[in-house]
């Protein structure tokens, strides 16, 4: 049998050579389930961080052993990628605090994780039911890809299941999506909404970051709802950098360049590209660009 890959590439040798493209131990009715399928996702971890328990799970419950398995792991570039150790630093800051700041480097998969957290967080038990979770998006750009994203969620391995949607409003079992531009921040209520995920926050504008400082205040009163906000930097001197220059700021903060990412979602020669490029410091080393241009 080959090897289970749980910490790098699904794609691995097994014993005779052969390349392994699927996981060991799937059991493959799965993939015709429809919705009554979403019970095999109650009561199930977001991933197992210990790699040997990992395993050990996996094997044991027919791949059925959390999550992100069940569901299909992350693909990149046509690569299936596990989630990766440096995550455990999302998961644990996303769990841990009511309201989060994540500093990024572009493309280490932050949209992609978070998205998953919070199907993960509908689907583990009944008590999301009924709830709201709002994502705003700093760009159109941005927006795009948050909605292509939840509607092919489940189409890999649960074909039968369909995100309900309208337009950029969307049902996950008993929970309500709603994926709004920077250019209706005002449509936010705090009714029953148990999550803000604000995605590529440091490129709304200025009236956009009052109205948004705004509603996070509202929130932040009532104490029921739980704030995300994460960027790659953009310009100096916008809320994002305010948050983080703030000492006493009710945000727990996370930063994570490109050397998080070194080996797992980025390879060498990429970076070493990228760092010929005069954008590099701000996308990939956390850097803000002030109005002369310059990267501090």
């Amino acid at each position: 049998m080959g090897k289970l890959c749980l910490g790098t590439h699904i794609k691995c040798e097994n014993r005779g050579g052969k390349k392994e493209t699927e996981m060991q131990g799937l059991d493959p009715s799965i993939f015709t389930r429809g919705k009554d399928s979403m019970s095999l996702f109650l009561d199930k971890p977001f991933w197992i961080w210990n790699d040997s328990l990992h395993r050990y799970n996996f094997v044991n419950s027919n791949g059925q052993c959390c999550f992100n398995h069940i569901l299909s792991l992350p693909m990149k570039g046509g690569i299936e990628y596990p989630v990766f150790k440096f995550q455990s630093l999302i998961f644990g800051i996303l769990e841990q605090n009511q309201n989060v700041w994540i500093k990024k480097a572009r493309g280490i998969g932050l949209t992609t994780f978070v998205l998953r957290y919070l199907a993960w967080k509908i689907l583990l038990s009944n008590e999301m039911d009924y709830k709201s979770i709002y994502i705003i998006t700093g760009n159109d750009e941005s927006l795009n890809a948050v909605v292509s994203k939840l509607k092919n969620l489940f189409n890999r391995r649960f074909p039968l299941v369909k995100v309900d949607s309208l337009f950029t409003d969307f049902w996950l079992k008993n929970t309500w999506i709603k994926i709004l531009s920077k250019r209706n921040i005002s449509d936010i209520e705090n009714c029953d909404t148990a999550y803000l995920f604000i995605d590529e926050a440091d490129y709304l504008g200025y009236p956009e970051q009052t109205a948004l400082e705004q509603k996070a205040s509202k929130f932040a009163e009532k104490g029921n709802c739980k704030t995300i906000m994460a960027s790659t930097p953009n310009k100096s001197g916008s809320l994002f950098q305010k948050i983080e220059d703030d000492a006493n700021s009710k945000y727990a903060k996370l930063k994570l360049d490109y050397r998080y990412g070194l080996g797992t979602i980025y390879d060498m020669k990429f970076i070493e590209n990228k760092k010929l490029e005069p954008e590099f410091d701000r996308e990939y080393n956390l850097k803000y660009k002030d109005e002369k241009c310059t990267l501090i």
